[in-house]
């Protein structure tokens, strides 16, 4: 799924957009009964100088579109250190089960 068109095309506005992202994981997609691709999320890891992830998260989707439904979860990098290796963290399934696309 990682060499899907939406996908990559994300992300690539995703870091022309945010220089501060460090690492993007493709966590979840959903398909049709078709298998078509109808929407995805992404794991993003972002420089500790973003100080509010919320205040970013806004950002992103206000001023990136994408044809397809899509969501973020975003953590700064002390953030997901601090809660990767903690079983029943959001952090630790994306650590485990997430696929890199970037960084």
């Amino acid at each position: 799924m990682k060499d899907n068109k939406y996908v990559k095309e994300l992300q690539e506005k995703l870091l022309a957009f945010c220089k501060e992202i460090k690492k993007i994981y493709l966590i979840s997609v959903k398909v049709d009964t078709m298998g078509e691709l109808t929407s995805f999320k992404f794991g993003l890891i972002v420089e500790d100088s973003i100080l509010s992830t919320s205040e970013l998260a806004g950002n992103l989707y206000f001023n990136i579109d994408c044809e397809l439904p899509f969501d973020l979860v975003i953590y700064t990098q002390q953030e997901f250190d601090s809660l990767k290796d903690e079983i029943g963290t959001f952090a630790y399934k994306i650590n485990k089960s997430g696929t890199v696309l970037y960084g």
